[in-house]
């Protein structure tokens, strides 16, 4: 008997615990805020980054690898009188292939594909507009050269993305003393924060550098090449209590 009101007086006070524990979760849930908060800041590039590839066909690998050779060197021909630094041109990729055709079903090779492409980058174009749009044009005067990629870029987003994340806190803190006045309540200290998202991407919608294109298009009728912005965004989740 003793030992069943020994078990019973256990099962009481585990039951009780467990109560008292959970009336204690409850009010905390109820005495916090949690927000988000997305911070944008549109910046002007002041750099480009330009894939260019170049493959030519031939019967032989060494006669297709001489013609690539040869174009490649006209391009870093033009790159080095453009001032460009070696530390900015590298070859991305390098190929050497056979090439087929298929005719009445039939795969029939034609001959040896060589294949190249080398990445530069630009730096400065703010303060010195016309020089990219003038090196596009003298590089794409090349027979069957191709033009991958141009991605514009600033070279140092470090107090961009600061701005980005103050901007991100100061609009979740906004909302957060919004809804405690709403409830009749104020904020108090930050209980959590994190960081959902840091990222920066090219703005199809910005403004076009017109400094660039109207003094290049006026003065040397080079390429029309939009800059745009680029849009710098972070996005962060804070918890505030509730006094």
């Amino acid at each position: 008997m003793k030992n069943s009101v020994k078990i019973s007086g256990i099962v009481f006070l585990s039951m009780l615990l467990a109560l008292n524990s959970c009336d204690t979760k409850a009010p905390e849930s109820q005495h916090t805020v949690s927000v988000s908060g997305i911070g944008t800041v549109f910046v002007q590039p002041d750099m480009v980054q330009v894939h260019v590839n170049f493959s030519h066909v031939a019967p032989t690998t060494g006669e297709a690898r001489r013609v690539v050779d040869e174009t490649m060197h006209r391009i870093l021909q033009i790159l080095s009188h453009e001032n460009i630094d070696g530390k900015f041109i590298k070859t991305v990729s390098l190929n050497y292939s056979m090439e087929y055709d298929y005719r009445s079903g039939r795969r029939v090779l034609i001959g040896q594909r060589a294949q190249q492409t080398i990445v530069f980058t630009v730096n400065d174009i703010v303060n010195n507009p016309e020089r990219f749009p003038l090196l596009l044009d003298r590089i794409t005067a090349i027979d069957r050269i191709e033009i991958h990629t141009i991605q514009f870029d600033v070279e140092n987003k470090a107090e961009f993305f600061k701005q980005s994340r103050e901007l991100a806190y100061q609009k979740a803190f906004e909302k957060a003393h919004h809804y405690a006045e709403l409830s009749g309540r104020k904020i108090g200290k930050v209980l959590s924060l994190s960081e959902e998202r840091s990222r920066d991407i090219a703005q199809t919608r910005a403004v076009l550098m017109d400094n660039v294109l109207s003094v290049a298009e006026s003065r040397f009728q080079s390429s029309f090449v939009p800059a745009g912005e680029l849009e710098i965004t972070s996005e962060i989740h804070v918890s505030f209590s509730l006094k």
